[in-house]
């Protein structure tokens, strides 16, 4: 994605033909356990029922469909806290593209067994995602190959909006849409379907205390680096860059913390009351619903739950808190 070049409700359009056929269309459920805790008509949108189990496949596949034949003959880098890497490893073996991944060597252990058994080439590096995002970047530029930006590639971002499309598809009505946002990838995708489609839509992301870089440089209008902290929520941590940042100026109007307990809160709830297997970083949009961060909310909302992959040990242990 070049300075300034975003991309547009056509190119989600696009991504939408890409991505049928290999990304699921996941199910909008009505929440009336929400419903009944905030006041207004409350949707789930279940992209913890992704293949993969979350949303990042739909830009993944969007990327590497997107490439020239000889590009993806050739193969493709990225960086990933777990589940882009996913979806790319995914979309690389549909696809029939080689495909190498660098995670932080402490993402979710599930996360990297998925990586490494849909056969993407894995790279464990020490430290933080940001760590991973260096390393992957300059094996890219050693190798020659397109390196896959998680959140701010122009085609990952058209990918995600297409879970916008599905949004207003089935719920035109929708006032409110709370959205997890580490990288922006994912509200900024929506937000650009919101504004051309959507007639005064609240759009709002959610981040965590620990995880605030998104939040941080909106609110300076540059960007910020704000300290790495310990969270559950590593789909969402990290350092964001100019692209991501211009594109959430221009279609998000907010976006608001929660704390990493109330997190912790919302998976067991959303298990409990709804069924739900929510990872931390999909957890936040309800978590916000749920302790009143998005003040003066209007409904009907579509909260999305961005992915279920959960160690299945931390799961037990939040369930039995």
């Amino acid at each position: 994605m070049g300075a300034g070049e975003f991309p547009g409700v056509t190119d989600v359009l696009a991504a939408a033909r890409r991505v049928e056929g290999i990304a699921r269309r996941t199910p909008l459920e009505r929440s009336h356990w929400l419903g009944e805790r905030t006041g207004a008509e409350v949707h789930l949108k279940l992209e913890n029922l992704q293949r993969t189990g979350a949303f990042k496949l739909r830009g993944a596949v969007n990327a590497l469909a997107a490439l020239p034949p000889e590009a993806r003959a050739r193969g493709v880098v990225t960086a990933s806290a777990g589940n882009h890497g996913m979806g790319v490893a995914w979309a690389a073996r549909a696809l029939g593209v080689p495909a190498s991944v660098f995670v932080p060597a402490g993402a979710a252990a599930t996360k990297r067994r998925r990586i490494a058994r849909f056969g993407a080439e894995l790279h464990e590096v020490p430290g933080g995602y940001d760590e991973a995002h260096h390393a992957g970047e300059e094996h890219a530029r050693e190798t020659g190959l397109p390196f896959v930006n998680a959140f701010s590639d122009f085609h990952v971002v058209a990918g995600q909006g297409t879970v916008g499309l599905e949004l207003f598809a089935e719920l035109p009505e929708v006032r409110t849409l709370v959205v997890p946002a580490g990288g922006g990838g994912l509200v900024g995708g929506i937000g650009v379907v919101a504004r051309a489609l959507g007639r005064g839509v609240r759009v709002v992301g959610v981040q965590t205390e620990a995880t605030t870089a998104l939040h941080d440089s909106l609110a300076a209008g540059e960007l910020r680096s704000p300290a790495v902290l310990p969270t559950l929520c590593e789909g969402l941590s990290g350092d964001i860059d100019e692209r991501a940042l211009e594109l959430a100026r221009r279609v998000v109007d907010e976006v608001v913390l929660v704390s990493e307990d109330a997190v912790r809160r919302a998976i067991r709830q959303l298990y409990v009351e709804e069924g739900v297997v929510a990872e931390a970083s999909a957890a936040v949009a309800a978590a916000a619903l749920l302790e009143g961060a998005v003040p003066g909310l209007r409904g009907p909302v579509a909260a999305v739950v961005s992915g279920g992959n959960i160690d299945a040990a931390l799961l037990a242990a939040i369930l039995a808190e």
